[in-house]
């Protein structure tokens, strides 16, 4: 599926299969960062998440992570991997569709650590009320997000 159209044609409840996963589109956020770049986290009724990037035409599928993870030397271990840092931004939440499992007005500071095989995690801190959420993921393809008829 294109970008676009994730973005703009992809309605609440609709089902999607991400990377071969099921996926039931709950809501949209859009994140503006302090570059002035937005970024879209569309988020899943079962706790995953598609991070955009329209400039970079980048998707990556997240699934929520139960476990605390906190970076130490600029690395994250889990699941016997080492994940080196790699990105991290601060972002305001401009605008939600649907139920996104964040707030507007909402502030994020996010960080990506990534291991050798692309695998991806990434630490959300939630700026307003100190809540904090950990995701793993890596990045797709868009013919990797396929709409379920």
């Amino acid at each position: 599926m294109k970008i676009k159209d994730l973005l703009t044609n992809v309605l609440q409840n609709a089902e999607l299969m991400v990377a071969n996963e099921p996926f039931t589109f709950s809501g949209k956020a859009t994140i503006e960062l302090e570059g002035g770049e937005a970024r879209y986290w569309l988020f899943s009724s079962n706790g995953g998440m598609i991070s955009v990037s329209p400039d970079d035409e980048e998707l990556t599928y997240f699934r929520l992570l139960e476990d605390e993870i906190e970076p130490e030397n600029e690395t994250v271990g889990y699941a016997g991997k080492d994940f080196e840092f790699s990105y991290e931004d601060v972002g305001s939440v401009t605008s939600v569709e649907g139920d996104a499992q964040i707030e507007s007005d909402e502030r994020y500071a996010f960080s990506d650590y990534e291991a050798d095989d692309g695998e991806t995690i990434r630490l959300v801190h939630n700026e307003n009320s100190g809540n904090k959420l950990v995701f793993i993921g890596s990045l797709v393809g868009e013919d990797d997000v396929v709409m379920v008829e």
